[in-house]
């Protein structure tokens, strides 16, 4: 089975099932691939649905908890007042657990697309990838092996090689690095507000209670978020070492005299 390239509709297999007649063939799978893979795995959509879901999360659980508390500080309650409390509840659990459900897709995606992008760019060093019949290889799907075996000095060309997977490939997971951040620091200020100060009256300590959830959601999901930008970004920096160290190890060829 060979996959067809340019086809980007669905994601692309796993490599290690798939066979090509040359190499010429593989890369050309190669760069649809991880071109794909690529955009899938650090989209920034995903950053932005994330963030919705969390937002939606936070808020769910500071809302319920204020809510819960409002009805258990009231002195005398009344058939209306619970009416209110439950309504609140109906509308923002469903909410709260739509918002978790559209996170953990987008997590499993991402990670099955890095997983995928981290397999189809070891594919290419494999010895039985490069024990393939060269073919027709258009220079800009080339790798530095494959122009340095056929003779043409990678200065001279423009291979994938180390500088281009750090410059190119790499820029978005710095978004997913440092925009995080952000929301990681107000949730910990939120937290730490929270326990230190005083919720000992009246409904207190179910606010106390939502206010920590929901900081501690803010926290949570922008941890994950950076963890996910470093892991893409380490990707691309074994990318760029492995390139430059068959550059730096490919015997140079005496000059003629």
């Amino acid at each position: 089975m060979v996959m067809k390239p340019g086809n980007t509709l669905e994601i692309p297999p796993d490599p290690q099932g798939l066979t090509w007649s040359d190499r010429a063939q593989l890369l050309s799978d190669r760069a649809a691939a991880v071109d794909f893979l690529v955009r899938r795995s650090v989209a920034l959509r995903d950053m932005l649905w994330t963030g919705l879901a969390t937002a939606v999360i936070a808020g769910a659980c500071l809302m319920t908890s204020a809510a819960v508390g409002w009805y258990r500080g009231l002195g005398d309650p009344q058939g209306a007042d619970l009416a209110v409390a439950v309504a609140v509840g109906l509308v923002l659990l469903p909410a709260a657990g739509a918002a978790a459900v559209a996170f953990v897709r987008v997590v499993r995606r991402g990670r099955a697309a890095q997983k995928l992008l981290e397999a189809w760019t070891a594919l290419d060093r494999q010895p039985s990838a490069r024990s393939l019949p060269a073919g027709d290889i258009p220079q800009p799907l080339a790798s530095t092996w494959d122009l340095m075996r056929s003779g043409r000095p990678w200065k001279e060309t423009v291979p994938l090689d180390g500088r281009r997977y750090l410059v190119f490939l790499a820029g978005k997971s710095l978004a997913w690095v440092v925009v995080p951040v952000a929301p990681v620091m107000i949730g910990a200020v939120v937290v730490l507000a929270a326990l230190a100060g005083d919720f000992s009256d009246g409904n207190g300590p179910y606010v106390q209670l939502g206010v920590v959830g929901a900081g501690g959601v803010l926290v949570v999901a922008g941890l994950w978020a950076i963890g996910k930008g470093v892991r893409h970004y380490m990707w691309a920096l074994r990318e760029a070492r492995a390139r430059v160290s068959e550059e730096k190890a490919w015997p140079v060829t005496p000059a003629r005299r």
